[in-house]
């Protein structure tokens, strides 16, 4: 296998999972977005693990289906990176302020930020968090499904 056809791949399913990974962030943009209770409290937490679950996700069905290793790595950032700026966004959109309680939209930081604080931090350390979690358990994840391909296609010949 070339170089070129790992880090770009062979065939359509790249344009696929990249359009599910911008469906999966769209919805947990909504999520956001939408003022519900339970989602700006306790669902914070498992919106980000299921986003990052689904861009890890992403990651391994590039590699099963030979989408190349930079369409497993973009699901896994976009997924990552959503998490430092789309929350901070939707706060610094919808007009919350930090300190009379308005501010209740889930965001990465525990500290005491207003959004636009946030937004910015989450611009700054946001990629870079996102570009180590998809070169590592990206690369992982695009590396187990390349091997479950693999498997399949030598039990398939068996």
């Amino acid at each position: 296998m070339s170089t070129r056809a790992l880090l770009l791949g062979t065939g359509r399913p790249g344009r696929r999972t990249l359009g599910a990974v911008a469906v999966a962030v769209a919805v947990a943009s909504l999520l956001v977005a939408l003022p519900w209770e339970p989602i700006r409290t306790v669902g914070r937490y498992p919106i980000w693990l299921a986003l990052v679950a689904v861009g890890l996700a992403l990651a391994a069905r590039a590699g099963r289906h030979r989408s190349g290793l930079l369409t497993g790595w973009a699901a896994t950032f976009s997924a990552t990176c959503w998490i430092f700026v789309v929350p901070p966004l939707a706060a610094l959109v919808r007009g919350d302020v930090f300190g009379d309680g308005g501010y209740a939209v889930p965001r990465p930081s525990a500290v005491g930020l207003s959004p636009r604080a946030e937004l910015l931090t989450g611009l700054r350390i946001g990629p870079v968090v996102a570009l180590a979690v998809a070169l590592t358990l990206g690369s992982a994840a695009y590396a187990l499904g390349a091997g479950l391909r693999q498997r399949s296609e030598r039990s398939r010949d068996a």
